[in-house]
């Protein structure tokens, strides 16, 4: 065969096809030319890939499978765990219910909220001794004694049921001996509303608190014997729980007294006289029932709430 130019190829090409005097180069993939020519690492990775295809999509197919299960599981153990507590939760609330206790009218009972009172401390914790040091002739050991003394006497007037309900002994006992006497007569009266409380039984004070201080010193007395001069000043709020108008004041009725103590120095004096002595006391009330004070009974004014509601009678 010749060639356009008349000129003949070296040799027949047997992957040449003359057709119509053209030549038609024949691709490599359909005479198995390229069987010879390596792969390249792309080509390589890619045929790889394609022949674990399959086993790819099981795997795949297995594992989501199995977060699936696993995520079940751990989604229904917390579901569990979650209503077990509130259950839980439930029963203890209901085997032990709220420890506040109600007022008449379903508040929360705290009387002394809004008043000087609600920073002050419950009963005889209120009342704290200073610390006894010696004052000649009394000795640290003998002011500690006497301060406890008082400290006694404070509790038993103005804390102690018995006083509250009007039996004076227990704290006429605490006194000097030849002194009782001389304070009954004042139990005759109103007067001893200055250092002691008396509510009566047919009212009565649900808390107390108080707050005040103790001071001290040495004195010589008229019949220059020397003398442990004690003095106390507090503020004793009783709480009633009754209608009130004013929320956490109508319920409250206060005194404040400044009372004078003294204890001789024991030496040569004769047991009747020896112990503690009332020489003096002061006394102001207020929100309380005049004409109840009046009669002997510290009782709170249930209907005052204005602004002359504290006002001593």
């Amino acid at each position: 065969m010749s060639t356009e130019n008349g000129t003949t190829p070296p040799g027949p090409d047997p992957y040449v096809v003359a057709t119509r005097g053209e030549q038609v180069q024949l691709p490599s993939w359909m005479t198995g030319a390229d069987a010879q020519v390596p792969l390249t690492r792309a080509e390589r990775f890619r045929l790889v890939w394609s022949r674990q295809r399959g086993k790819r999509h099981v795997t795949l197919v297995v594992v989501l499978a199995l977060v699936l299960i696993g995520g079940t599981a751990v989604l229904g153990r917390v579901t569990v765990d979650r209503v077990r507590g509130d259950t839980a939760v439930a029963a203890s609330a209901e085997a032990s219910p709220s420890p506040v206790p109600l007022s008449r009218v379903g508040e929360p009972r705290d009387l002394f909220a809004g008043t000087l009172g609600a920073d002050f401390a419950v009963g005889e914790a209120g009342i704290v001794l200073p610390q006894a040091a010696a004052r000649p002739p009394f000795t640290a050991r003998e002011v500690a004694a006497a301060l406890t003394q008082v400290r006694a006497a404070l509790i038993q007037a103005r804390l102690d049921l018995s006083m509250i309900l009007g039996d004076t002994e227990p704290f006429l006992a605490l006194l000097a001996p030849a002194s009782r006497a001389q304070m009954r007569t004042d139990f005759e009266d109103s007067s001893f509303l200055n250092y002691a409380t008396r509510i009566g039984s047919q009212d009565s004070a649900d808390e107390i608190r108080v707050r005040g201080e103790m001071r001290y010193r040495a004195v010589t007395g008229d019949d220059g014997l020397p003398i442990l001069r004690i003095t106390t000043e507090y503020v004793w709020m009783y709480a009633f729980d009754v209608p009130r108008t004013t929320p956490g004041r109508a319920g409250i009725a206060t005194i404040r007294d400044r009372v004078v103590w003294e204890v001789p120095h024991p030496d040569g004096l004769p047991a009747a006289k020896r112990g503690l002595w009332l020489v003096s006391a002061q006394a102001s009330t207020s929100n309380v029932d005049c004409a109840r004070l009046g009669e002997g009974f510290f009782v709170v004014e249930p209907w005052m709430g204005g602004p002359g509601s504290f006002q001593p009678c």
